[in-house]
């Protein structure tokens, strides 16, 4: 999964400013929070009947676990456009 896929998924869902899943959308910054927050996003939109957008929401959690916490990425928004040409 690329930045581009990350912040296409995380579009419609980083919520408040200042919230772990709006850093990571616009920084790429992941806290010890980050993950809790997608889980807990996850769940509403598996609630809400809206499977699709819950199962995307898992890749990015995939992603969040394999990386680890990270300060936020130099160039995250840049290179996220990059790869989206």
């Amino acid at each position: 999964m690329n930045e581009q896929q990350i912040r296409n998924i995380l579009r419609v869902h980083f919520g408040r400013f200042g919230s772990p899943i709006h850093r990571l959308y616009t920084t790429g910054e992941i806290t010890e929070h980050t993950d809790q927050a997608l889980r807990d996003r996850m769940v509403q939109l598996t609630l809400a009947a809206r499977d699709p957008e819950a199962d995307q929401i898992e890749d990015v959690i995939d992603y969040v676990t394999q990386v680890g916490c990270r300060p936020p990425v130099t160039r995250w928004t840049t290179s996220a456009t990059r790869g989206q040409q």
